[in-house]
């Protein structure tokens, strides 16, 4: 089965009531709302910790180890979907590392953002299963427990035109969460997603023609409440859509088959944060696909599972690949590794808008240098 079975709309409003309540419970510290919510034969799937028979009293013990190690940490919910008896969100990160080691590393006092996308198994109002997806390593790495990785350095071309935007678009008053470049393309969100007031999330894209900036894309995004997809766009045809992208993009490796699937403004935040915009178009898919595939040439999806509400789908997966090149820091070994993720997806004119990715990177990293077995986490 790659999707859940139909269910009533009152049942997926009170999913996304119990839902809200148990992501809430960890912005406030409401533990005991976290043992109402949860059932008694809770099961959590970890990135790093594994499968856990956690229940109640195991997801409590998670989140409060996590909230001492930042006490300011919170979750927003900007995207939330349901259907059948499963639920799904976009769940960004954000705090502080003010407060008592976490696993053994030191708190720093460093600031920490990162994405998540989450999803649960409901059943009589109660979450009985959940699949946490993030990106491991970067948890660890603005922890200040591993070294982190090169950024990504704007050129000459690229500073040019965040300067004519600044000078001809931009507004002096208006924050930005994220404002990059990619040649002669700027991609501006805003406001900061980090700001607890902040209830909506625009995306704008400009490509310079003429020696001025022309908005070529855009789109406005309300997140508080949550966005739960455009309803007057196809689900079923989204699904396709995005099952056609792991068969045919991440299993066939069919690259001709990306114009077809993925718009031209398509944008990837590799770390799942709502603004994070790490490739943009479909060169930057092609380059974002073949440093994976140079690692693992034979990299495959071997499962799925899909949730799809309108333009928004998430897709829990399992991949396989045998390494063959380079891995990060990490020199070929021959081994096949395999390991998760969940991925969300926003469809635009019938094609894939915007992913935002996680994987177990960490998890890939272990299986093909043993010695680097990381600290187990439980956030």
């Amino acid at each position: 089965m790659h999707k859940p079975l139909p269910k009533p709309k009152q049942v997926q409003e009170t999913n996304r009531i119990t839902a809200t309540r148990f992501i809430e419970a960890f912005n406030s510290n409401g533990w005991d709302t976290v043992r109402e919510v949860v059932a008694p034969d809770y099961v959590l799937h970890h990135p790093i910790g594994g499968t856990i028979q956690a229940g109640p009293e195991g997801m409590v013990q998670v989140w409060s180890d996590f909230k001492a190690a930042l006490p300011d940490s919170w979750h927003p919910i900007p995207v939330m979907i349901t259907e059948g008896d499963y639920l799904a969100v976009l769940l960004p990160t954000y705090g502080h590392f003010t407060g008592v080691p976490y696993h053994g590393i030191p708190p720093t006092s460093k600031w920490l953002e990162y994405g998540m996308v989450n999803m649960v198994r409901i059943e009589d109002g109660r979450i009985s299963e959940a699949w946490f997806g993030m990106d491991s390593l970067a948890e660890t790495q603005q922890m200040g427990a591993a070294p982190p990785l090169p950024s990504r350095d704007l050129d000459e071309t690229e500073k040019a035109s965040i300067s004519l935007f600044q000078q001809t678009v931009g507004k002096s008053d208006e924050e930005y969460d994220n404002l990059t470049a990619f040649n002669d393309v700027v991609v501006a969100f805003s406001p900061p997603q980090y700001a607890k007031d902040t209830s909506v999330r625009d995306l704008k894209i400009y490509r310079i023609a003429g020696g001025s900036l022309e908005l070529v894309r855009a789109n406005h995004m309300m997140t508080n409440p949550p966005y739960s997809g455009n309803h007057n766009t196809d689900t079923e045809e989204s699904r396709t859509l995005v099952e056609n992208w792991l068969r045919e993009i991440l299993t066939n490796h069919d690259l001709e088959s990306l114009n077809p699937i993925a718009l031209g403004e398509i944008l990837i935040h590799k770390t799942a944060m709502p603004c994070e915009a790490s490739y943009y178009g479909i060169n930057g898919v092609r380059t974002w696909l073949g440093e994976q595939w140079s690692s693992f040439p034979d990299l495959e999806i071997t499962e799925y599972f899909t949730l799809a509400q309108g333009d928004i789908v998430v897709a829990r997966w399992k991949a396989r690949g045998r390494s063959e090149g380079n891995f990060l820091i990490l020199p070929p070994t021959g081994k096949t590794v395999e390991y998760t993720g969940l991925s969300m997806y926003r469809i635009e004119e019938g094609k894939i808008a915007e992913i935002w990715e996680t994987r177990n990177t960490l998890g890939i990293m272990e299986q093909l240098n043993p010695e680097l077995r990381s600290h187990s986490h439980g956030q």
